[in-house]
Parts: C-alpha cells; sequence; structure tokens
C-alpha cells in the first residue's frame, strides 16, 4: 500500500512538470549592435548604428501575437548632468543617442525606451529577427584633448511583453553598445607672415632688426614645433638669420626641428619672424638706396 501512493505522488509531479513546460516562456534577445567608431574633428557629427534582434514564442496559442518590446540605453560609463559623455582618462567628451526621440539619456527605468512591436506570421513560424536604427551625434566645437581615443560602453536591456491577451512570461537578453571616438590631432596656418622688411645701413654700428607676425593653429593639447628654413640667408651683401618667437624683436628662438617643444589650445595663436644682421656689415648696395628680395624661406610646422 505504501509503495502504490508513492508511485502515485510521482506520477502527480511529473504531470505538473508537463503543465509548465507546456507554458514556456516566449523571449527576445539583443544579438549584436553594429556601430563604428567615428573620428571628430571639432565639427558637428552623425553618425548611425544598427540593433539587431530576434524573438521566439511557444506558440501562438501560448504567447500568441506581437510582442512588444521596450528598449532601453543606459547611461554609460560617464554619464552626468543629463548628458553621455565617452572618456579618456580625466577627459570627457559628449554626444548623444537617439532614435525617433532621445534615447535613455541615462534615465532609470524605462524613461525613454524605444517601443518595438514584433508580429510573428500566421502558421508555424515561431521565430522573428529585425533591426531598428539609432543615431550617434555629436556638436562642433567641443574642443577636446586631441590625439587619443575616448570610450564608452552603454547597456541595451529593457523588457519584453508577449500579446495582451496572453499574459505570458516573456524575457529580454540584452547586450552592449562600445562607444569609440578618435581625435586625431592637426595644425594649420591661418594667416601666413607676409614680407619681413629689414632695414640696414652699410657700416651701421647697430645691428638691424626686423619682424613680422603669423598665426599657428593647433588642435588642444597636441604637441607640435615649428622652423624657418633656411634658417639665415644673405641680401644685397648684408647676412642676416631668422627665428621664430612668441613676441615682435624676442631674443627667444622656439624653432625647433628635433622636439615637439609647443602644445595647441584649438585656438589661432601669434607668432613673430624675427630677423637681425649684425652691425658693421658693408653690402653691396653701389647707390644712396637699395632695394631686393631675398630667396624664399619657408615656415615649417610639424604634429
Amino acid at each position: 500500500m505504501n509503495i502504490l501512493r508513492i508511485c502515485r505522488l510521482l506520477l502527480a509531479l511529473a504531470a505538473m512538470l508537463l503543465q509548465l513546460d507546456a507554458r514556456a516562456a516566449g523571449s527576445c534577445t539583443v544579438t549584436s549592435i553594429a556601430f563604428a567608431g567615428v573620428a571628430y574633428n571639432n565639427t558637428a557629427l552623425t553618425a548611425t548604428g544598427t540593433v539587431n534582434y530576434t524573438c521566439s514564442r511557444t506558440s501562438n496559442g501560448t504567447d500568441g501575437s506581437p510582442f512588444t518590446l521596450q528598449l532601453t540605453a543606459g547611461g554609460g560609463l560617464y554619464y552626468a548632468g543629463s548628458t553621455r559623455n565617452a572618456g579618456n582618462g580625466a577627459n570627457r567628451l559628449a554626444y548623444g543617442l537617439s532614435t525617433t526621440a532621445a534615447w535613455g539619456n541615462g534615465l532609470p527605468g524605462l524613461g525613454n525606451a524605444h517601443a518595438v512591436t514584433v508580429a510573428f506570421p500566421t502558421g508555424n513560424t515561431d521565430t522573428v529577427s529585425g533591426s531598428f536604427t539609432f543615431t550617434f551625434t555629436m556638436a562642433g566645437s567641443l574642443n577636446p584633448v586631441t590625439g587619443r581615443t575616448y570610450t564608452d560602453t552603454i547597456a541595451v536591456g529593457g523588457t519584453c511583453a508577449t500579446a495582451p491577451n496572453k499574459n505570458t512570461p516573456c524575457t529580454l537578453v540584452g547586450a552592449t553598445l562600445p562607444i569609440s571616438i578618435s581625435v586625431p590631432s592637426s595644425c594649420s596656418i591661418p594667416s601666413a607672415p607676409a614680407t619681413l622688411n629689414l632695414a640696414y645701413t652699410s657700416f651701421q654700428s647697430t645691428a638691424g632688426a626686423g619682424n613680422v607676425p603669423f598665426a599657428a593653429r593647433c588642435s588642444n593639447g597636441a604637441p607640435f614645433r615649428m622652423s624657418v628654413s633656411p634658417p639665415n640667408g644673405t641680401v644685397l651683401g648684408v647676412a642676416y638669420s631668422l627665428r621664430l618667437g612668441t613676441a615682435a624683436g624676442s631674443a627667444t628662438d622656439i624653432s625647433s626641428t628635433t622636439t615637439y617643444n609647443l602644445t595647441g589650445t584649438g585656438a589661432p595663436i601669434t607668432y613673430y619672424v624675427n630677423a637681425t644682421a649684425v652691425s658693421g656689415q658693408v653690402g653691396t648696395c653701389s647707390s644712396g638706396t637699395c632695394q631686393a628680395l631675398s630667396p624664399p624661406h619657408t615656415l615649417l610646422i610639424e604634429y
């Protein structure tokens, strides 16, 4: 008698387990997120990415159709003040994500979730795959420290619901969205030096001097160097030398061809080409007044 009761109990448990299996939960998975890294050159930037997902149901009778996904994007590693940021050390670079509206913005729960309706076709098809696009944006003139890559990691998750009239469990497996923003260094000379005038009279007792300004702009934090080639010359028999300085007539020469001794700020900076000719030179001017151009010199900026 006792043995028969145990057998009946085991049979009842087996029946209960079979009943639970018949009501297995529907599920959705974010299978991949496609987003290539971007390069930022201090101008407004827009790029797109794709979220791919797959949903499966037990059957039309159990889970029904459609499923509804509410997909959220987390705040990332450096979210602050309603702004997403990518980071490199202590440096931050702001960016935004959106679908039909701002996507997530780091809000808790389902704040600004992206809604997806997953309809299963009639028949025996119980697995459906799909995708949606999102937009990555950056404002212009952020002036970040350059020559490095800024990164962030966004958790993409949310909730899954089966057909409203079925009310069966539905699970969602999320994924991560990696953000990579490279910021290359760059330099330019927005205002080139004009002709430098060097006044000199034969046998003068003081050194001749002249200067001309120019502007150089290098991206924020970019190391660079400048030089003039050749650094000296002769015109009408008067030898002169050229040096670069931060002030007109400065005796300090910031020219360099070996070390990157200057650092950009992202804004144009005024520098000077300073020229000097030592005193006591005779020259080759045969009249009271002579004027001539020297061979050209090249201003080099390297970064």
